[in-house]
């Protein structure tokens, strides 16, 4: 199995409403976040080994080798080892195929996620999914700048993003925006792309260095993407990423 199925995932707006501390997200969603989970930090052993007895039952087994553990899968009637850079893909596809039920899928979450998570209604209870907690309530950010200056998120703007700076007028956040269109589906933005070379830029091109000091701000605070506001999405992905973080 290949990376490529899974390359440009993005985890979705949240499908109803979200608390300070809590987001929902569909079962769909919440795939689409453990996938994301597993493309942005690369195998993680220790992870994928306390999840796929959750995802795939008796049909694996976890053997502890000298440094890690090893995720075994039955094929015919032997347990197969699966290296890790496949694992992770294999799992995924399987979340997919075969979903597990909620309360499952939920302590599937909370492994990845490492943070504390639920099975239940959205707000407006027409729908169920899982619930997230942020634990990011302590969050004080240091601005460092790690999180601008290691940009993994440029296919993640929202027709909501590009909308609101329609409206304001902001030509220069919007030219640095690419819109894709495909016929039949909904356009999909990518940020933020260099208008003069067409390349995704390595660093945000809106942050600031602060005069006299090892912080950044950021130029455009107040409208930056909503992937931007939502960072990090959990502890868990604020240490992955290197943020220099304090908490309260």
């Amino acid at each position: 199995m290949t990376g490529k199925k899974f390359q440009n995932r993005h985890i979705p707006a949240a499908a109803e409403e979200d608390s300070e501390d809590w987001t929902f997200l569909t079962p769909s969603q919440a795939v689409d976040a453990i996938a994301m989970d597993f493309t942005q930090y690369g195998p993680q052993p220790v992870l994928f080994a306390s999840i796929a007895p959750l995802i795939l039952g008796n049909r694996c087994t976890v053997i502890q080798e000298k440094e890690k553990p090893a995720v075994h899968i039955l094929q015919g009637k032997a347990f197969i080892p699966v290296p890790d850079k496949n694992l992770g893909f294999y799992l995924i596809h399987m979340l997919e195929t075969a979903p597990p039920d909620l309360e499952t899928l939920a302590k599937i979450c909370t492994q990845v996620f490492q943070t504390r998570t639920r099975a239940g209604p959205s707000g407006n209870k027409n729908i169920s999914g899982i619930w997230v907690h942020s634990q990011m309530e302590a969050f004080v950010c240091s601005q460092c700048g790690q999180c601008c200056r290691s940009l993994a998120y440029e296919n993640n703007c929202t027709a909501a993003d590009y909308h609101l700076w329609q409206s304001l007028g902001r030509r220069d956040i919007l030219a640095w925006v690419r819109k894709l269109s495909c016929p039949g589906k909904k356009d999909r933005y990518r940020i933020w792309v260099d208008p003069d070379t067409g390349k995704t830029a390595k660093t945000c091109p809106w942050l600031v260095p602060c005069p006299d000091s090892n912080r950044f701000s950021c130029a455009i605070q107040e409208i930056k993407p909503r992937i931007c506001r939502q960072y990090p999405f959990t502890r868990k992905h604020a240490v992955m990423t290197g943020c220099r973080h304090t908490w309260r």
